[in-house]
Parts: C-alpha cells; sequence; structure tokens
C-alpha cells in the first residue's frame, strides 16, 4: 500500500500498531501523524500518550523503549520517530547489528497498545533494516496518487469545511498545481477563504486565485512544437500571452529549445554517447536527453528554416507595432508545417 492509501484506511479501520513512511512527499508524512495524532489522543492526555523521536539525536534504545512502555492511562498511544534515515548519517554513532535486530524483532510483532510511526525521507533497500522495514504490515510510500484520487480527495477536504467543490474546479486546480498534496491543500485553503460564504465553488473562483504552478507548463509550448502538434500549440501559447507573459520571454523559451535540439542532433550524427554530448555543450545530462527524444521529428533543414522564422520574429517583435499574439501564432504556423 501507499501511505496515502494508510490514511484513507483509516476512514474505515482501527489505526494498525506500527508504520512506517518513507519517500519524498513530506506532507503525506505529517497528514498520517496529524490523523492520527487526532485518533489516539486529546488535549487532555497527550502529553502522556504522544511522544516523539527523531532518529538523528535519540538512540535507537531510547525510543523503541518508549514504544515498548504501555501507557499507564490505559488507551494506545502514539510514538513518532522521525528521519530514520539520520541511522546511518554518522558511522561512527550508527545503530549495532544488535540493535537493528531488536527493531526488526518488533516490528514483526508490535504490541497493540502501542502505534509506533517512523518515517524517512529515503529508505535505502541495501541497508537490511529499510529493506526489512518497507515490507512489514503498515508500510507505504509517500508518493502521490493518481489524479483521479486526488480530485476526489480535494473535494472532500473541501466538504469537510463547509464546501462544495466542482469536479471541473478540481480537475483546474490539478492542472495548474500538478500532483502535489501538500501544494494543493495550501491552494484550496487559498479558494476556500477567497469563496468566503459562497459554499459552492465552480471552475471560474479557482482561475481567480490559484496560478500556474506547474513546472512542466512552462515547457509545455516548446514540447509541442516538437510534436508538431499545431492546434495544442496555439491553445498553450494564448493560455501563457492571457496569463500576462511577455511576447519576447515566450519567444525565448522557444528559440533556447530549438538550439537545443540543432545542438543535440549536430552531435547525434557523430555517434557520441548521451553524456559526452552534455559535457561538449555545458547542458545538463536531462535536459540532452530531452532533447534526443525528438531529434527525429526535425531535419537539419527543419531546424534552420525554423532558427531563421525565429530570427525573424524576434526582429518583428522589437521594431514594429503588431500584435505579439499574432507574430507568434504565425510563428507557429510556420515551425509546425516544416516538414510537412
Amino acid at each position: 500500500m501507499t501511505a496515502f492509501e494508510l490514511i484513507e484506511e483509516l476512514e474505515s479501520k482501527p489505526p494498525r500498531p506500527l508504520y512506517f513512511l518513507w519517500g519524498e512527499e513530506s506532507f503525506i508524512r505529517a497528514e498520517m501523524i496529524r490523523r492520527l495524532t487526532d485518533l489516539l489522543t486529546t488535549p487532555d492526555n497527550r502529553d502522556f500518550n504522544l511522544e516523539n523521536f527523531d532518529a538523528k539525536t535519540d538512540p535507537l534504545q531510547t525510543w523503541l523503549g518508549a514504544a515498548r512502555t504501555i501507557s499507564f492511562l490505559g488507551d494506545q498511544k502514539l510514538v513518532v520517530v522521525r528521519n530514520l534515515e539520520e541511522l546511518y548519517r554518522n558511522e561512527e554513532n550508527s545503530p549495532s547489528d544488535a540493535d537493528i535486530k531488536q527493531l526488526l524483532k518488533y516490528a514483526a510483532n508490535p504490541i497493540p497498545e502501542t502505534c509506533l510511526v517512523m518515517t524517512a525521507a529515503k529508505a535505502d533497500r541495501k541497508r537490511k533494516l529499510f529493506k526489512a522495514l518497507t515490507k512489514v504490515d503498515g508500510a507505504g510510500e509517500c508518493v502521490a496518487p493518481k489524479d483521479p484520487v486526488l480530485i476526489n480527495w480535494l473535494k472532500d477536504r473541501a466538504q469537510a469545511e463547509g464546501y462544495s467543490l466542482t469536479r471541473d474546479a478540481a480537475q483546474m486546480m490539478l492542472d495548474r498545481v500538478g500532483a502535489k498534496p501538500g501544494l494543493l491543500s495550501g491552494e484550496l485553503a487559498k479558494v476556500l477563504t477567497y469563496s468566503g460564504k459562497t459554499k459552492s465553488i465552480k471552475a471560474g473562483q479557482v482561475a481567480e486565485v490559484v496560478g500556474d504552478a506547474k513546472p512542466e507548463k512552462r515547457f509545455a509550448l516548446a514540447n509541442a512544437l516538437k510534436t508538431k502538434n499545431t492546434e495544442q500549440a496555439i491553445a498553450i501559447l494564448r493560455g501563457h500571452l492571457h496569463r500576462g507573459e511577455e511576447p519576447l520571454k515566450v519567444l525565448g523559451s522557444i528559440t533556447w529549445q530549438y538550439r537545443m535540439i540543432w545542438e543535440v542532433k549536430h552531435y547525434q550524427s557523430k555517434k557520441l554517447p548521451r553524456h559526452q554530448i552534455a559535457e561538449r555543450m555545458g547542458a545538463a545530462p536531462f535536459a540532452v536527453e530531452q532533447a534526443m527524444q525528438y531529434t527525429k521529428n526535425f531535419s537539419v533543414e527543419d531546424l534552420r528554416k525554423g532558427m531563421h522564422s525565429l530570427f525573424q520574429a524576434d526582429r518583428e517583435l522589437k521594431t514594429t507595432g503588431k500584435s505579439g499574439e499574432g507574430i507568434l501564432e504565425s510563428l507557429i504556423l510556420k515551425l509546425c508545417s516544416a516538414g510537412h
């Protein structure tokens, strides 16, 4: 199961006696701990039934001992251990084999009177400890779920606050922010505050509050041009311009991408491997790898004509009074028709 699924499980089942949550989505880890804290403790008993530890500074035996100790109040207590990946950061203070053996023995048969939650930003499965913990009942990787799940999650969070979020509104939030639960939660809070007494939230309200934060959106236009998808490229261009982006800035992004493809194609013709191409160009390997996916879509002549069209558009934007949108749309038609 994923950590997100483990959170959803709490809606219908009691907490498990042990969880191991790992992965880069820190919001999901924090959300799980928050939910368990609300379920297992109250403001009155929290001082006794909630213990927090940091694996970077607290010895393993200390927090494992806390997990083994039954709450004198008789309730199931919550023991949270963060940053488990820090156990091995300092080899001199890393846990002994005997300590690891004791922890794994406990993980295989945790006591029901305690809910032990261990978290880590990363889990190196080369380590015996993490290899075992990622397989225990209650282990879940903190990764963002698929879009349909996040849409329902947003709708449920809005409903819990007394608001009705339409599916189109949730989809727009996802399109603009991306599959990032932490950011989505923050943007939803902004939308709810903005809506005030208007309890039904539609896409229009979302559009007024939520900006386009997805990194890949900034390159969507260039990617549409790489695949020569005219309709998509023009739609994305209009979106950029209607959000207030400068035509010259948009043109600069397209020009950079074309230069990248042309240079990569040149070095590919010399049979150089990806890492050598990156070294020759002084570019990031991932950028070279991305460009390599599209070089087959363009002949050298296509790229030569494309660069000429880009320079012409740059000159028109700087020296004529023509509409920037019109100049860039004409450019897109030329670039997408090249080679057809």
